[in-house]
C-alpha cells in the first residue's frame, strides 16, 4: 500500500525516527537503511519492513510512505538519505552453523564491522559471532560499510557460548596474534573452523587465546601490524586460495 505522511509529527515518524537510537533497536528488533541499493538488498533477502520515500517506488511489495524532505531528513541518520529511508527487520540468528565460521572479539569501530562483513560474506563466511562487547552490527556505519551483506549473513551476538560450543564440537579454533603465533601459510586450516579476530588496539583476549588450536599471524615486515578488517580480508583469501 502507498500512504501519504505530511506531518513530522505523525506517529510512524516518530517511531522510525527512533531507531537512530540502538536503544530502540533493541527494544523493537528494528533497523534503519538509507539508499536505493541498501533498499533493493534488503528487499531480495526479505529484511525490508516498510519504506519512508520522497518519489512513488514501482513494484515494490512493501509499504511505501510517501514523505517531504524535511520529514525524511527528520528519519535519515546520514545528511543525503538519497530519498530513501527503510525499517528493516532483523533477521534471527540461526544455530546451524556451517563449516567455516569467523569470531569477532570486541571490535570497536563500525566502519572496521561492515567492512569484515562483507568480507566475510565474498570468501564464503556466512557464521559471524560477535563478541558481547562488540559493536553493533545494526550502527548505521557498520550497515553502510556492509554494503548489504549484513542482510545475507547469519549474525550471532553475544557469542562466547557458540564459540564454546564449537570448540566442543570439535571445531579448529584458529586465533590471530603476534606472539606465539606460526605464519597462517605454514598452519594447516581444517575444513571445520573458526577463525578468531581481535580488537583493533589489543588484539584477541588472553581467555581466547587459551582456547586455540592454533595461533596464526600474517607475515609482514616494515609495520607492526595491520588494519583488522584488512587483516581480516588477507587471512580468509589465503585460506580459500590454499583450498583451491
Amino acid at each position: 500500500m502507498i500512504y501519504k505522511i505530511t506531518s513530522k509529527d505523525n506517529r510512524k515518524v516518530v517511531e522510525a525516527s527512533k531507531l537512530r537510537l540502538s536503544k530502540y533497536q533493541q527494544e523493537t528488533g528494528l533497523y534503519l537503511v538509507e539508499g536505493h541499493h541498501m533498499l533493493d538488498m534488503a528487499i531480495k533477502h526479505q529484511r525490508a519492513h516498510h519504506v519512508f520515500t520522497t518519489t512513488q517506488i514501482a513494484d515494490l511489495a512493501i509499504d511505501q510512505y510517501l514523505v517531504s524532505e524535511d520529514i525524511l531528513r527528520k528519519i535519515a541518520i546520514s545528511k543525503n538519505p538519497q530519498g530513501v529511508v527503510a525499517v528493516c527487520q532483523r533477521a534471527v540468528s540461526s544455530n546451524n552453523i556451517k563449516d567455516k565460521v569467523l569470531y569477532l572479539d570486541e571490535i570497536s569501530d563500525p566502519g572496521n564491522l561492515g567492512t569484515i562483513i562483507r568480507t566475510a560474506l565474498a570468501f564464503g563466511y556466512l557464521d559471524i559471532l560477535l563478541s558481547n562487547q562488540c559493536v553493533s552490527p545494526f550502527n548505521d556505519k557498520a550497515i553502510s560499510a556492509s554494503q548489504g551483506a549484513i542482510f545475507a549473513v547469519n549474525l550471532i551476538e553475544n557469542a562466547e557460548k557458540e564459540l564454546m560450543r564449537l570448540k566442543s564440537a570439535s571445531y579448529q579454533i584458529v586465533a590471530t596474534s603476534l606472539k606465539d603465533s606460526l605464519p597462517l601459510e605454514k598452519t594447516e586450516i581444517n575444513l571445520q573452523h573458526v577463525i578468531i579476530m581481535g580488537n583493533e588496539s589489543r588484539g584477541v583476549r588472553e581467555e581466547l587465546l587459551s582456547l586455540a588450536d592454533d595461533k596464526v599471524k600474517i607475515a609482514i615486515s616494515g609495520i607492526d601490524s595491520l588494519n583488522v578488517a584488512v587483516a581480516t580480508g588477507i587471512i580468509l583469501y589465503a585460506i580459500e586460495t590454499k583450498r583451491r
